[in-house]
């Protein structure tokens, strides 16, 4: 048992999980938690207002109903033009950030680009500078040995095929 209990797997094992356990504590809840928590607050919000225009409408007085609703008709209309101005705000900062955007790709991005060809350019000069000078030679020179010792090989060949025919023979070659 002392031996099971210094493998070192087995004591990381625990540690690990625990890590882990903390890991996803620390990140909370799923990525649907949020929109279904915002999808819910904004049903409870319509559910209370429209609860709260029905109990104006039956507890009030017709005019004093009426005065309420032109209020808060008002209201609506006051956030929804408020809500419009921030979507043209919202529209012009990202338009400068566009505009940020295409400049940061034509001055940063565009000499990155010239260097990558200009860099791509070199190695091919330089491939081609090696294979004409370095590998053709080489290539050349194995080529010519290797056609000199199969001519080497043939006529020795030719000299062993000789000697053992004379040698079957019984004549003796100097």
């Amino acid at each position: 048992m002392p031996q099971q209990a210094n493998k070192p797997e087995q004591l990381a094992a625990p540690q690990d999980a625990a890590g882990d356990a903390a890991a996803k504590g620390d990140k909370g809840r799923s990525w649907a938690f949020w929109p279904l928590v915002g999808v819910v607050a904004v049903v409870a919000v319509f559910v209370i207002g429209l609860v709260g225009a029905l109990l104006v409408a039956i507890l009030a007085d017709p005019d004093d109903a009426a005065n309420w609703v032109g209020i808060i008709r008002d209201i609506f209309i006051i956030v929804l033009a408020m809500e419009g101005m921030l979507m043209g705000v919202a529209l012009i900062v990202l338009i400068i950030q566009l505009a940020a955007l295409v400049n940061l790709l034509q001055s940063e991005i565009q000499p990155i680009v010239d260097n990558t060809s200009e860099t791509v350019t070199t190695v091919r000069g330089t491939a081609e500078f090696m294979s004409q000078n370095v590998v053709e030679p080489v290539i050349k020179a194995g080529a010519l040995l290797a056609g000199i010792g199969g001519v080497l090989r043939e006529v020795l060949g030719l000299r062993r095929s000789v000697r053992k025919t004379r040698a079957g023979s019984g004549k003796k070659t100097a």
